[in-house]
């Protein structure tokens, strides 16, 4: 080595990160929002466990992602409700994490629906809702609105933030939300009743009530559409609407050119500009509508698109959907789930991409349910039934 010559070991390295937990927060928010994301980072280091356990930083952490994953499914199989997991380990959630809450004799709560991060369920020997968060396991109990609890009840429901789509998913325990709760008087009555409730306000709004023909029957559960909350109604195949600005019932006729392969063969849903849209299953394939307001206020239907599913790549040529088609929707991702002879499949509406989620598994409606689940707490057990298979 030449005199002067300065030796590699002595070299300057680079300049040390700062010691800055502003720039952590940075790089932590940057994680996926999946179960096992956050604790397992925590395990690093006390520091690290003490930034990411912050309520200020969760709450960030959420607003960042905006759009929480979907953790499974609350699936019914003849009103028997079980949580089914669908993400693969290490962020699968066990079913027993999400059991459903028991009423103080043993018996499962009946299951309504979820949205939001909640889920809805009725005590029917108290005649009460239940709002409950899986995740944080709080509950709200609220007494049935009056007159609910009169006569033969078919009770369906609703439950929603009442910041809306907007709402940072697992930022509170239940508060705020709105519940609405829908009933037929009689198993043959005409007559079909909602009413809302507020959360903020702890009291029930009007009782709105109309008439619908005696045989049919509501299908649940209800879609989210902008401020109004659409149901199917079996018998007629037209749809239910509950408006939550004007608390007031009404229905929509299907579209008349609509070929309906069966009775369960149609889901309201949303569309991509946030409006009512309807998927009818015939034999000529899915047919998407939209529902179009004029300047007058007249509603018609306009048909989108139809969806061949024997020209789709990702359909197996010896796939046949089943006569009881449609088994629920996903509103935070866009999509429907079918039931056909090898398996249970979701359609993803913009892309259409058909995901294959289960083998036989025969449920008479899924629920999906979306949540941020940062605790950390059981993650890594679940069902081997609920790998996903994607047929891309």
């Amino acid at each position: 080595m030449s005199e002067g010559a300065t030796s590699p070991a002595l070299e300057p390295g680079p300049p040390p990160l700062p010691d800055n937990d502003d720039l952590h927060r940075e790089i932590f928010l940057r994680l996926p929002p999946l179960p096992s994301s956050l604790p397992r980072a925590s395990l690093v280091c006390k520091r690290w466990r003490r930034l990411l356990s912050d309520p200020a930083f969760l709450r960030r952490f959420r607003a960042h992602h905006r759009a929480p994953p979907l953790l499974g499914f609350f699936a019914d199989e003849d009103g028997d409700i079980e949580f089914v997991p669908t993400l693969r380990r290490p962020d699968r959630i066990p079913r027993e994490r999400f059991s459903l809450p028991r009423r103080d004799g043993g018996d499962f709560l009946s299951f309504l629906g979820c949205r939001h991060g909640l889920a809805l369920l009725i005590d029917r020997a108290r005649l009460e809702a239940v709002v409950w968060n899986p995740v944080t396991g709080s509950r709200r109990r609220v007494p049935f609105p009056p007159g609910f609890d009169q006569g033969r009840n078919v009770y369906r429901g609703a439950v929603l933030s009442s910041s809306g789509d907007g709402h940072v998913h697992g930022d509170c325990r239940l508060i705020p939300f709105k519940l609405v709760l829908v009933h037929h008087a009689d198993l043959r009555g005409a007559i079909v009743s909602a009413c809302l409730y507020e959360s903020e306000s702890g009291t029930w709004g009007n009782v709105s009530s109309m008439a619908i023909p005696h045989f049919s029957r509501l299908h649940q559960p209800g879609v989210l559409v902008g401020n109004q909350v659409y149901w199917m109604l079996l018998g007629t195949s037209d749809i239910l609407e509950f408006d939550l600005s004007a608390q007031r019932l009404s229905v929509i006729q299907k579209p008349q050119d609509a070929h309906v392969k069966s009775k369960s063969g149609l889901q309201a849903l949303r569309t991509e500009d946030n409006k009512l849209g309807l998927a009818t299953i015939s034999e000529l394939g899915i047919q998407l509508w939209g529902r179009e307001t004029n300047l007058d206020g007249v509603g018609r239907w306009v048909p989108l698109k139809t969806v061949e599913l024997d020209k789709l790549r990702s359909i197996s040529p010896s796939m046949r959907i089943q006569p009881s088609t449609i088994l629920g929707f996903d509103e935070d991702n866009n999509a429907f789930f079918i039931c056909t002879n090898i398996g249970l499949y979701m359609i993803q509406l913009e892309s259409l991409q058909f995901t294959r989620l289960f083998d036989g598994d025969m449920f008479t409606a899924y629920y999906p349910y979306t949540s941020f689940y940062t605790a950390g707490l059981g993650i890594g057990g679940g069902d081997d039934r609920a790998e996903i298979l994607n047929n891309a």
